[in-house]
């Protein structure tokens, strides 16, 4: 009789024996489920054509309000409905997000612009100053292009460099200065 397995009803009785709960926790077909709709299911939803009228007429700079006249028929609006209408547009959160990656390649283009604007001014001194340094009809003109080659970045063979050696205590430099301060204010006084 000892060899015999517990029934259910001696363990469910015992304090100390865990009580295991199955529960069905899916892993099966997530073709069957429904799909949530409505907000937070993480698609986009395509803009109307309408919306995408607005969001063409901000990108090129309209205000708003502008932009909403210019995507629909606003003549019968009042002006608070077309500003209504026009706040709540941009506060959709595609026409959002796509203002925001325009505005974006824009000062993305514009320091790539600049950067290389930088770049061909650079090029056009230095090969300008190598042509002094090279052809100048005066001596002191190659230098002076010699020079200011020796001068620019990545060169640098001709940066002032200042040392500063200390050799007294903060304490020292401190009464000095008020020494000196003294005596500038007793002169003057």
């Amino acid at each position: 009789m000892d060899d015999e397995p517990p029934t259910d009803d001696t363990i469910q009785n015992q304090p100390d024996t865990p009580h295991l709960t199955v529960i069905d926790g899916g892993g099966g077909d997530d073709q069957a489920k429904p799909k949530p709709k409505g907000k937070g299911n993480g698609k986009r939803r395509p803009l109307t054509a309408k919306q995408e009228a607005f969001l063409a007429e901000m990108i090129k700079g309209s205000t708003q309000a502008d932009a909403l006249r210019a995507s629909r028929d606003c003549s019968k609006w009042k002006p608070s409905a077309i500003y209504t209408e026009a706040n709540r547009l941009m506060g959709h959160p595609e026409i959002h997000r796509r203002l925001l990656a325009h505005q974006a390649s824009v000062e993305r283009s514009a320091a790539s612009t600049a950067l290389s604007e930088k770049a061909e001014r650079r090029a056009f001194v230095l090969e300008g100053l190598e042509r002094e340094a090279t052809g100048a009809a005066s001596d002191s003109a190659r230098v002076a292009a010699l020079v200011a080659l020796g001068k620019t970045s990545g060169v640098d063979l001709f940066t002032d460099r200042i040392e500063q050696v200390a050799d007294q205590s903060p304490d020292e430099v401190r009464a000095a200065l008020e020494q000196r301060l003294a005596a500038l204010l007793g002169s003057t006084g």
